[in-house]
C-alpha cells in the first residue's frame, strides 16, 4: 500500500513529549566554555574606547575579545540585486548600527560568570543621531543609518507589465489603498544556539559546529569563506531545533565570532541566545508601507494594478532584498491582472535587520490585493466573493504565465491550480452564505463581519536538494539529505516516500539529517521546500536503489527483474513466494563482504544511490480562507468566531502533518494582523523587549480551525507536490482585516494599519463618530441658517 497521503502521527514527538529531545543548549563537550556578549545601548554610536581591565580579574573569566582587538571582513552578501547598494554586518563593528549590536565577547566557566564580566567592561560610546522609520530614512534631511553612505536608499526595483498607468487612467472604476504593515519577530520558541570546537589532525585544522541553524550546508560554505579552510574540514550539525520561521537561516555574526573565539581560545565555546537577544538581534520581518491602486471596469474586471511601497530593512541586509522582491511579485496573486505596477524602495535604518520570515513578503501581497478587492467591491455593490470569482485564473488557463519575474529573475509561471474550487470550497465550509444572512438579520446589535482572501505562494526553490539512499545490512533503509528540520515531520513525510517505493513498512525506513557529514551538498529548509525538492531527491534516489535491488534479485533468483515484486523487506517471484531473498541478504551480497572474493553481481557495490533534484522553476500553492469575527465596539476587542483554510499543495504526504502546518501558519498570520509588533522610539530603543510587551496569540485567542485541502499535482517533479509550511501565514492577515473593517461598516471606518490592535479600534470608532457628530453639527447649522 503507498503511504504517500496516509495520515501517518509525527514519529518523533514520542521521543520530544518524554523530554529525549537534545538540543544545543543540552550539549557539553569537555573543557567547554560559555559566552556572553556585551551589546550595544544605542541604536547608532561610534566606540570610542573599551576598558576591559576590571572584567578580567572576574571570577571565572577565560578571555575577553572586542572591538578593540582585530577587525574582522564583513559578512557576505548571500543574495545580490543588481539595485542593492549593500551593507552586511561587520562582526564587532567600531560604528554600530541598532540596539543590541555586539561589541564585546566574554569568555568564562560558566554563563553566570560570563554575564557578572560584561557588566564590568567600561564602554565609551560617541552617540550618533539614529533613523528609525522609512518616512525618516527617505527625509530630504534624513540622518544617515551608516556615516559612510550617501544616502540611507539600499535599493529600488519596478516590476511591470503592460501599460498599469494609463490603462488605471482609463478605469472607469478606480480604487485606493494605503497600508502600514507592522513589523514582527521571527519568534521560535528555542532562540538561537551554538556551540563550537576546533581540532587539530594530519596538519590540518578542523571545525565543528552545532548550531540551531535551518541550513547547515550553507554555514559550512560561510565558515569556509570565512577561516580560509577547504569545507571538508568543517562540519555543522543542526541537532533538535525548536522552530526557525526564518529566524535561523540568516548567517550573523555570533555565528562568525563563536566560531573564530573557539579557535583564539584553543577550547569549546557554547553561547545560548536568551529572550532578550532574540528580540534585539534575530531578524525581524513584514513592515513595508504601501499605496496601491485598482481600476476595473463596471462589471468588476480587473484592468490595472498600481502600487508603491517602502520597506524597512533594518541596518544591514542579512538576506538582500529578496522580501520586497516576492511582495512585488505575488500581489497580482491568483487574479489575473492585464496592467500592473509596482515600484519598491528599500531603506536602510537603525533597526534590526528584516530577512525573511513564515511567508516571507507573500502575506504583504495578498493583503494589499485583498483589500482592494474589498474595496472594489463595496464600491461596485456586488459580494466579495463574486469579484473575486470574476477574476480568478480559470483551471485551463495553466500555465499561466503572469509577464513579471520571479526572485532569481526567470520568468513567473504558475504551474497548475483550481482556484475557482479552492474558493467555493472555502464558501461551503465556512458556510459563507449563512454567516452573510445571519449578519443580515442583525446580530443583537453585535458587530459582526466576514472576510475572505485567497493568495498564491511560490514554493520548491532551487538550487537543489540530495539524498542518499541506503539499504542497510539488516534490511533497513537509510536516507540522508541536506534538509535540516525544525519541527516540520521530516522523519515522517520524507520516511513515507521511501517505504511506498521499497513497499516496506515504516518502521524499517530512518531519515537522517541536519549535518553537514552526511552528505557533501544541501541548501537547507526554508521557503516551503522540503517536501518538494528533498522529497523528489528522495523519489529519485529511492527508484535507482530499487533497480539495483531488483537487478541483484534478478541474478540471484534466475528470474527476469520485471517478474519479481518487493514486499515488506523481500524480493519474490510474482505467484512464487517461496522464491524470495530479503532486502537484509542483498544488502550483504551487494556490500561484498568477504575479503579477496570476486564480485560478480551485475550491479555495481552497495545497494545505495546519491541523487540531487534541481527543480526547473517554482511550484505555485494556494488557498482560500475564510474568517468570522466579533468587535465590542467599547473596548474594541476581537473574537474569532469562526475560522476556515482550504489548501492547495499538489500532492499530500501526509494530511496529518499539513494540516497542522496550515493551522500554525493560520496562527502566525492572526498574530501578524492582531496581535504582534515589534516597536521603537525616536532614538531606536527597542520598546517591546520582553514577551510582557510583545503579544502573541495564545490558545485563549484563537478559534478552532477548519483545515481542507484540494489537490492539483504539480507536473515539475515526480511526486507533484507542492510546499506547505508558509501556506497558512500568508492569506490570513488579509482575512482578519477583511472581517474586522465588515465588523466596523457601522463607522465607515478604513483600516489603514495592522497590527489591528484593540486601541487602534477605538481610535478608529472614535474618530468616526466625531466625525458624524461634526456632519450633524453642520447640516444643523445649515437648516438655522435657511
Amino acid at each position: 500500500m503507498s503511504m504517500i497521503g496516509q495520515r501517518v502521527r509525527r514519529r518523533v514527538d514520542p521521543r520530544m513529549l518524554r523530554g529525549k529531545g537534545q538540543y544545543v543548549a543540552d550539549l557539553r563537550l569537555p573543557g567547554m566554555l560559555h559566552a556572553a556578549f556585551v551589546r550595544s545601548p544605542y541604536a547608532h554610536a561610534r566606540i570610542v574606547d573599551i576598558d576591559v581591565t576590571a572584567a578580567k580579574k572576574m571570577p571565572g573569566v577565560a578571555a575577553i575579545f572586542c572591538a578593540n582587538d582585530t577587525e574582522f571582513p564583513a559578512l557576505p552578501l548571500l543574495l545580490p540585486h543588481p539595485s542593492l547598494k549593500a551593507v552586511t554586518q561587520q562582526p564587532f563593528s567600531r560604528e554600530v548600527a541598532h540596539v543590541g549590536e555586539p561589541v564585546a565577547l566574554v569568555l568564562a566557566d560558566s554563563r553566570y560568570h560570563a554575564e557578572d564580566a560584561c557588566e564590568a567592561i567600561d564602554i565609551t560610546y560617541e552617540p550618533l543621531e539614529a533613523v528609525v522609520t522609512v518616512q525618516g530614512a527617505s527625509s530630504q534631511d534624513a540622518a544617515l543609518a551608516h556615516t559612510w553612505l550617501e544616502s540611507n536608499l539600499a535599493a529600488s526595483f519596478v516590476q511591470n507589465v503592460g501599460e498599469a498607468q494609463a490603462a488605471l487612467n482609463e478605469a472607469p472604476i478606480v480604487v485606493s489603498l494605503e497600508m502600514a504593515i507592522g513589523r514582527v519577530s521571527c519568534m521560535p520558541i528555542e532562540c538561537r544556539g551554538l556551540l563550537a570546537s576546533w581540532s587539530a589532525g594530519l596538519g590540518q585544522s578542523g571545525l565543528t559546529v552545532y548550531a540551531s541553524t535551518q541550513v547547515p550546508h550553507m554555514m559550512r560554505r560561510i565558515y569556509a569563506d570565512m577561516f580560509d579552510l577547504p569545507e571538508l574540514s568543517i562540519r555543522v550539525v543542526a541537532p533538535d531545533v525548536g522552530g526557525g520561521f526564518g529566524a535561523k537561516e540568516p548567517f550573523y555574526v555570533e555565528d562568525f565570532l563563536i566560531a573564530w573565539a573557539a579557535k583564539e581560545a584553543d577550547r569549546p565555546v557554547s553561547w545560548i541566545e536568551d529572550r532578550m537577544e532574540n528580540l534585539q538581534v534575530s531578524v525581524h520581518e513584514r513592515e513595508q508601507h504601501h499605496r496601491a491602486n485598482m481600476g476595473l471596469t463596471r462589471t468588476g474586471e480587473i484592468l490595472a494594478v498600481t502600487d508603491s511601497f517602502m520597506a524597512n530593512t533594518g541596518a544591514y541586509v542579512p538576506w538582500g532584498v529578496v522580501v520586497p522582491l516576492l511582495t512585488s511579485t505575488l500581489i497580482p496573486g491568483p487574479y489575473k491582472v492585464p496592467n500592473y505596477y509596482c515600484q519598491a524602495e528599500i531603506w536602510y535604518t537603525n533597526t534590526t535587520p528584516l530577512a525573511p520570515y513564515r511567508g516571507a513578503g507573500r502575506p504583504q501581497a495578498a493583503l494589499i490585493i485583498n483589500r482592494l478587492l474589498d474595496k472594489a467591491a463595496d464600491q461596485l455593490g456586488i459580494d466579495p466573493a463574486e469579484l473575486r470569482f470574476k477574476n480568478l485564473i480559470k483551471p485551463d488557463e495553466f500555465p499561466y504565465n503572469t509577464g513579471l519575474l520571479s526572485r532569481d529573475g526567470t520568468a513567473m509561471q504558475l504551474d497548475s491550480g483550481n482556484y475557482q474550487a479552492l474558493l467555493n470550497s472555502a464558501l461551503e465550509q465556512g458556510q459563507y452564505w449563512a454567516w452573510r444572512k445571519k449578519q443580515k438579520a442583525g446580530s443583537n446589535g453585535k458587530l459582526v463581519g466576514i472576510g475572505l482572501s485567497m493568495a498564491i505562494e511560490n514554493t520548491a526553490i532551487g538550487p537543489h536538494e540530495g539524498a542518499t539512499v541506503t539499504i542497510e545490512s539488516n534490511g533497513d533503509i537509510t536516507i540522508k539529505t541536506g534538509a535540516a528540520s525544525q519541527g516540520q515531520a521530516h522523519e515522517t513525510t520524507l520516511a513515507q516516500i521511501a517505504a511506498t517505493v521499497f513497499h516496506t513498512s515504516l518502521e524499517r525506513v530512518h531519515v537522517r539529517e541536519g549535518d553537514t557529514a552526511l552528505i557533501p551538498y544541501g541548501t537547507g529548509t526554508f521557503a516551503s521546500r522540503t517536501a518538494v525538492v528533498a522529497g523528489s531527491a528522495i523519489q529519485l534516489a529511492s527508484e535507482k536503489v530499487r533497480q539495483k535491488l531488483l537487478a541483484l534479485a534478478a541474478h540471484m533468483l534466475e528470474a527476469s527483474a520485471e517478474d519479481l515484486e518487493l514486499v515488506a523487506g523481500v524480493v519474490q517471484v510474482r505467484g512464487a513466494a517461496q522464491r524470495s531473498i530479503s532486502f537484509a541478504q542483498l544488502a550483504r551480497l551487494a556490500s561484498g563482504r568477504f575479503p579477496g572474493a570476486t564480485f560478480t553481481y551485475p550491479i555495481e557495490p552497495g545497494l545505495n544511490a546519491t541523487e540531487y533534484f534541481t527543480p526547473s522553476g517554482s511550484v505555485y500553492a494556494a488557498a482560500a480562507h475564510l474568517a468570522v469575527v466579533e468587535v465590542d465596539a467599547q473596548t474594541g476587542r476581537i473574537s474569532i468566531l469562526d475560522y476556515t483554510a482550504i489548501h492547495d499543495c499538489g500532492t499530500i504526504l501526509n494530511p496529518l502533518v499539513v494540516d497542522g502546518q496550515v493551522m500554525g501558519g493560520v496562527v502566525a498570520g492572526i498574530g501578524t494582523a492582531m496581535f504582534e509588533e515589534v516597536r521603537y522610539d525616536e532614538q531606536g530603543q527597542l520598546l517591546t523587549s520582553t514577551l510582557v510587551d510583545y503579544l502573541m496569540p495564545a490558545a485563549a485567542e484563537m478559534p478552532d480551525i477548519k483545515v481542507a485541502h484540494i489537490q492539483t499535482p504539480t507536473p515539475l517533479n515526480p511526486l507533484g507536490a507542492k510546499g506547505a509550511g508558509e501556506g497558512g501565514a500568508i492569506p490570513s492577515p488579509a482575512a482578519i482585516v477583511a472581517a474586522v473593517e465588515d465588523a466596523l461598516r457601522p463607522f465607515q471606518v478604513s483600516i489603514c494599519q495592522i497590527p489591528v490592535t484593540p486601541q487602534r479600534i477605538q481610535k478608529l470608532i472614535n474618530a468616526a463618530k466625531k466625525q458624524a457628530m461634526a456632519g450633524e453639527e453642520d447640516k444643523l447649522e445649515k437648516s438655522v441658517d435657511e
